[in-house]
């Protein structure tokens, strides 16, 4: 077969020198990644009763007060997250933020011009990311919201026909160079949760369900009005043309009331999905037209995709470069051609509607059309579409593929239908797959798989590697199979967050979660790891059975068991009912868990008189307790250093110039012996939340013979000492970090006579210390993207995290009047003080949220104590940066109705033995501490229905994020319950 070459000869040359590729017609790549919306998101509400529903309010209206309602609105409490929603992850995968890879050719869409570019190294590593796209451009969001592009800004190389190539095609969405940089304008202050790349245009999906679009809309894909066709200064307006675009980021023109949760784009098309499910397109697109493309002038308008579709509620979709897919909740895939031949159907001998294939299926080309074969009875859960082929990952992990031909499928047989593709992946659990012009890629949460055309090294296979087919003499070829990628995430203690393709090369972000070695073997189908543990959901759900299975966490002290929970009283109990980490549901055999993986409805909840709740209150814990299977030393050994390091290091440096290379081997808590004198630090840290129960929790696990006290219960070092140290803070002489360590003399003196025993502190505004509010003091307004989860992981690693949430409005009411000072003639504040304070509080919320956004607001607690119980906006940057195993989740209430197995739970989770009946007598039978029960008289009655309207979206949150409805607090509140001012 003869191929015609490249029309711009001059180009092709100086692209592909020194190069080996396939030289095709319209090598124009589109932006080829999955795009996908929130399978649980969507889902999740679905599973809760009318009572529930009717009363749901979504972010919007928490933080604006807005009353109104939409049938679909409860969508969004979920949906509108902090964490990002990336091209080629399923958001019941959602990406809380790691390290961006990169690979193929080396240019600056690469976000890196050194290293190895043909294996996945790491990129930009002063940037946490959240969400990632890629064409001849790429774009990123980081863990701030804020949208950095990088690569190309024009469209010389494949303006298509009509569209001459342009200098300027405005996709980058700012001035200067190829090279990373932040896009600002109308974007400032808006928290961008997804990016999207088509072939020279950009979009953002912000937190509260905006569209914003930019660079070439020759054919009206930026859904919005653009600047004149003959420069980028011309102020006369156009929806297409040759040359019409826009360099600034402008709002997509989606119908009134339309809140979109993801997008995606390919080379003159464009694709949204609002909350409802519902999938609309733009551009050189007849799919939602009944077939027909549009007038040029007209279709820049967001249209209803109906047909098939109508009703139908999409969870994933993909744009390539003349199709399109999607897949529904039930899991099937439609398809359809978009017209556009590569060169917006203007060819005068373009090639037949699914000529390549594309679609997978007969029948009418022009509309939705479902996709049978060998997809019928599966769950699909992740799509992506490249220039002409299509993939598809189900919900037990296998990948499917068609058309184009075998080197992009990955596989033999038929291109006109659905097949599965294995190779080197056969046996993984992929989560993730992306399709670029001439190569596919795949991905499990611990590998990186890739094939086709390596011409740009865009698999990820490396130079020279026997499993690609050689050209003669050379280092790259073609694969054929799915292989594994090489590189850093081969070699372990990565979690792969999210993966998409571009047009020459892959981007991933991955979380690192320690060193290589860090646990083998597959994890179980259908348990949370494989659909969450990236976003640090619990670990335990259903199977695609139904039924629940405990979760393989890899990690580098967990290997590949579940926890083996046998000494718990009740493990048992938990397991025969099915209550697992969803446990959200009533006791015995009516607990049921919905097909996302979410919790029982909460109808099912027990109340505070049922029988049942005896084991509501405890089925929680056992899946999240996984055996420590390393001490402190060998865990500091195996531990791979952040590529972020030198950035970490540069905020607390006092800590690296004392911490020793070697720990105690014969100890299990981190301890050296300096000058003499045994010197540690804490094993295991309680990091709050504040006014939740932190110290009574910490004085009860004292009380066990082998935990030995810190000389301040709470130093609140990592988060009030700054650096430089300016005094003694709460670690004298100097307030530096040897001042802290001695905090933990007297415990390195018990530990000397019982190695077996380990230290810890309860710094109770460590957890909501996150999200960048305080690292070695005040860090909202620092020029730094490190945070405080971040800084801890990298300084103690092998570090036991326990975190006790209480329902937020009692936890802001026992705030109210711990921080609260009155001389003693004065009598304590009523309650309708309590209630104007609320009211003043949640009005300068919405204030601040009205003028500076949400992030702004959390970030510098504004105010402070109502943003504490905003339990969400903390949870994702812990989830980031620590493996799931070493999180522990306790509720208070739970804490408070089952002490002692809480403090069973406890003791298994920081690897110590259970007291004996004598040691348990002084753990339960202590006073509880900072309890003021009964002192305060209760919130009135509007005043606790005003707090639990305002905290209702983040719980929902907390608890789409956690797997279980137990954070909803729907229990009804005892009618004896006062003011419990639990520190």
């Amino acid at each position: 077969m003869v191929l015609p070459i490249h029309h711009n000869l001059r180009f092709a040359i100086k692209e592909l020198l020194g190069l080996i590729c396939i030289i095709c017609a319209g090598a124009y790549s589109s932006e080829f990644s999955a795009r996908t919306v929130d399978t649980v998101s969507l889902e999740y509400f679905q599973t809760l009763p009318e009572s529930i529903t009717s009363q749901s309010h979504d972010l919007y209206s928490s933080v604006h007060g807005d009353g109104s309602n939409t049938a679909s609105r409860e969508l969004l409490s979920s949906v509108s997250s902090r964490m990002g929603r990336s091209s080629g992850a399923q958001l019941t995968r959602s990406s809380p933020g790691g390290t961006l890879f990169s690979w193929g050719l080396k240019e600056w869409r690469l976000g890196r011009t050194t290293g190895d570019a043909s294996v996945p190294e790491p990129a930009l590593v002063n940037l946490t990311v959240i969400s990632i796209a890629a064409s001849r451009h790429s774009a990123i969001a980081t863990a701030d919201g804020v949208v950095w592009t990088m690569g190309h800004n024009d469209s010389r190389g494949g303006g298509g026909h009509g569209s001459p190539p342009l200098d300027a095609s405005g996709q980058l969405g700012r001035g200067g160079t190829r090279e990373p940089g932040p896009v600002d304008g109308p974007l400032r202050g808006k928290f961008v949760v997804q990016v999207v790349t088509g072939r020279y245009h950009t979009m953002a999906v912000t937190a509260d369900g905006e569209l914003y679009s930019w660079g070439l809309n020759d054919w009206g894909q930026l859904g919005r009005q653009a600047v004149g066709a003959t420069s980028e200064t011309d102020p006369s307006p156009c929806t297409a043309g040759a040359s019409c675009r826009s360099g600034i980021p402008g709002l997509v023109s989606m119908p009134g009331g339309v809140r979109v949760v993801g997008a995606a784009a390919g080379r003159y098309v464009s694709m949204a999905v609002d909350e409802s499910g519902r999938l609309y397109t733009w551009g050189h697109d007849g799919c939602s037209n009944g077939g027909e493309v549009p007038k040029r002038s007209q279709a820049y308008k967001p249209r209803l995709v109906e047909g098939e579709l109508a009703g139908k509620r999409v969870v994933a979709f993909d744009a390539g470069y003349v199709f399109w897919l999607a897949a529904t909740a039930e899991g099937e895939v439609y398809t359809c051609n978009s017209q556009d031949d590569g060169y917006a159907g203007t060819l005068s001998n373009r090639r037949p509607h699914n000529n390549a294939g594309e679609l997978g299926r007969e029948g009418d080309p022009l509309l939705p059309g479902l996709v049978k074969g060998a997809l019928a009875g599966k769950k699909v859960e992740a799509v992506a579409a490249g220039r002409e082929h299509a993939l598809v990952s189900t919900s037990t992990g296998e990948v499917y593929t068609w058309g184009s031909r075998e080197l992009l499928m990955g596989r033999d047989g038929s291109s006109k239908e659905p097949g599965q593709a294995m190779g080197a992946m056969a046996g993984d659990d992929i989560r993730f797959v992306s399709a670029g012009e001439y190569h596919s890629g795949a991905a499990s949460e611990k590998a990186l798989y890739g094939w086709g055309s390596n011409g740009y090294f865009c698999t990820g296979v490396g130079r020279g590697n026997p499993v690609q087919r050689l050209k003669a003499g050379g280092e790259r070829g073609d694969v054929f199979q799915p292989a594994l990628s090489q590189g850093a995430i081969a070699r372990g203690g990565w979690q792969v967050q999210a993966m998409v393709a571009g047009f020459q090369h892959g981007l991933a972000i991955a979380a690192n979660k320690g060193g290589s070695g860090s646990g083998s073997g597959r994890q179980n189908k259908g348990s949370l790891v494989e659909r969450g543990a990236a976003r640090g959901l619990g670990s335990t759900t259903n199977s695609p059975h139904g039924h629940i299975v405990a979760a393989n966490v890899v990690g580098v002290d967990s290997g590949t068991g579940s926890s083996s929970a046998g000494s718990l009283p009740f493990a048992a109990e938990a397991v025969a009912s099915g209550a697992g980490g969803g446990g959200g549901g009533g006791g015995g055999d009516t607990s049921t868990v919905s097909a996302t993986g979410s919790a029982a409805t909460a109808a099912d909840l027990p109340q505070y008189s049922d029988t049942s709740a005896l084991d509501y209150h405890t089925r929680y814990l056992a899946p999240q307790l996984h055996p420590i299977k390393l001490n402190a030393s060998e865990y500091w050994r195996r531990h791979v250093r952040s590529p972020r390091f030198e950035l970490i290091q540069a905020q607390s440096p006092d800590i690296w110039k004392l911490l020793p290379p070697a720990y105690d081997p014969r100890l299990q808590n981190p301890c050296w012996t300096q000058e003499g004198r045994l010197r540690c630090i804490p094993f295991y840290h309680i990091l709050g939340v504040s006014k939740c129960g932190t110290t009574d929790l910490y004085h009860r696990l004292s009380k066990h013979p082998l935990l030995f006290k810190s000389r301040n219960k709470g130093p609140h070092w990592w988060d009030e000492c700054i650096h430089p140290p300016k005094g003694p803070c709460t670690a004298p002489p100097n307030g530096d970090f040897n001042g802290y360590v001695d905090l933990f003399a007297d415990a390195a003196e018990g530990i000397t006579a019982n190695p077996e025993g380990i230290t810890g502190e309860a710094s109770s505004n460590t957890f909501t210390s996150a999200a960048g509010v305080y690292l070695r003091g005040p860090s909202m307004d620092r020029n730094t993207t490190v945070t405080m989860p971040e800084l801890m992981r990298e300084a103690s690693p092998f570090l036991r995290n326990i975190i006790i949430f209480r329902n937020p409005v009692d936890r802001y009411f026992s705030a109210f009047y711990y921080y609260r000072r009155w001389t003693p003639t004065q009598s304590p504040p009523g309650p309708e003080e309590f209630h104007e304070t609320a009211q003043e509080e949640i009005a300068t919320w919405r204030t601040c949220v009205d003028q500076r956004g949400l992030k702004y607001c959390v970030r510098h607690y504004h105010p402070q104590q109502l943003v504490k119980g905003m339990y969400s906006e903390f949870i994702t940057d812990w989830l980031a940066h620590w493996p799931r195993e070493q999180l522990l989740f306790l509720r208070n209430e739970d804490y408070s109705a089952k002490p002692r197995e809480h403090m069973e739970a406890v003791f298994k989770f920081l690897g110590v033995r259970q007291p004996s009946e004598a040691e348990w007598m002084k753990v339960v039978g202590m006073e509880t501490r900072n309890r003021n029960s009964n002192k305060y008289m209760a919130m009135l009655p509007d005043t606790r229905a005003m707090l639990e309207a305002f905290y209702q979206p983040f719980n929902e949150r907390l608890a789409e994020i956690l797997g279980d409805d137990r954070w909803l607090w729907r229990e009804p509140v005892p009618t004896t319950t006062t003011a419990s001012a639990a520190a």
